[in-house]
C-alpha cells in the first residue's frame, strides 16, 4: 500500500484517489476510519471520508 503526501490515504494506486497528490511508500501506522461523522480522532485530524490512512508519510 501507498500513503498520500497530503491527505495521508492509503490506497494502491500511484496517484491519491481523494486529492489528485503524490504517493509514498515509506509510510508508519495505520489509522483506520469508520464514521468519520461521529468521530472525534477524525475530527482532529480533519477527516471527512472514511477509510485508511497512515498516521506518518515520509
Amino acid at each position: 500500500m501507498k500513503a498520500c503526501l497530503r491527505c495521508k490515504y492509503l490506497t494502491n494506486m500511484d496517484k491519491c484517489p481523494l486529492c489528485n497528490s503524490e504517493v509514498s511508500e515509506n509510510w508508519r501506522g495505520l489509522l483506520i476510519i469508520l464514521d468519520p461523522i461521529n468521530s472525534e480522532v477524525a475530527r482532529k485530524i480533519k477527516v471527512d471520508i472514511k477509510g485508511k490512512y497512515a498516521l506518518n508519510v515520509k
